[in-house]
């Protein structure tokens, strides 16, 4: 098979959709839908279709038009996490361990709790689609989760092959990598990834998407059991894992 042809459409100030196409089975699925015009003029340029919208968690900037897409594509089929009632009714309810046939793929339906309790991310083909569950060095506010979920969504994220290519919802890159150098100052991959980014932000590219591989070396959120970034969490040893994930995701609120 062909590799799938990934897009990045940036809207709003920071925000990321995606466009995901088979050209062998002239399919087009569209990832969060907070802004059409953007997604549209790119679906024209390309001569493609629409055929899935896949809604990773209920936030207007991610679902807010999802009712204006449908009426340029009605025929598109709108995938949402199963139980999200802020979202609208119809369409296919997915949970964790759904799939959805795309040609002759298949995108698996992976649940991440903890931004909202509905955060939901896609994975087809090495390639995962997390919204603002996690991002390149850093991970999504808790919202409405608590940190035990923080640390099994980040753990579930972890438990993907190295080679994994992550899409996120914003481009937070640079504010997450400030704070990520407090919390683990010595870390030279880091400080080389600060260089790069600010580079390629520089030159008006994106940060997306980054690699699982890279951010189990820079992101603290992955790194909670290496020692120096516990020792800058819970510089007491007072505290277990999943306290001091909480603990770590206050830093950053507050940062």
């Amino acid at each position: 098979m062909k590799e799938l042809i990934i897009e990045t459409v940036p809207y709003y100030d920071d925000n990321f959709s995606y466009l995901i196409h088979d050209d062998q089975a002239h399919l087009t699925a569209l990832v969060d839908c907070g802004e059409i015009d953007p997604v549209l003029e790119r679906l024209e340029k390309n001569k493609w279709g629409l055929d899935y919208i896949l809604i990773t968690h209920s936030h207007f900037d991610h679902a807010g038009e999802i009712e204006n897409m449908k009426k340029h594509f009605p025929d598109a089929v709108v995938v949402k996490p199963d139980g999200e009632k802020r979202l609208p009714a119809a369409g296919l309810n997915v949970k964790e361990g759904d799939t959805v046939t795309f040609g002759q793929r298949e995108i698996e339906v992976v649940s991440l709790p903890a931004h909202t309790m509905f955060c939901t991310a896609y994975h087809i083909d090495g390639n995962l689609f997390v919204g603002d569950a996690f991002f390149s060095a850093g991970c999504g506010r808790l919202f409405e989760g608590q940190p035990a979920d923080l640390e099994r969504a980040m753990d579930k994220i972890a438990s993907f092959s190295d080679r994994t290519k992550i899409y996120f919802g914003h481009e937070y890159t640079q504010a997450n990598i400030r704070f990520a150098r407090t919390i683990d100052p010595g870390n030279m991959d880091l400080a080389s990834y600060q260089k790069s980014v600010d580079r390629l932000i520089g030159s008006g590219r994106f940060s997306t998407p980054t690699t699982l591989e890279l951010e189990k070396r820079i992101n603290p959120f992955l790194r909670i059991d290496r020692p120096a970034v516990a020792a800058v969490v819970d510089p007491g040893n007072e505290r277990g894992r999943t306290e001091r994930m909480g603990v770590l995701r206050m830093m950053k609120d507050n940062f």
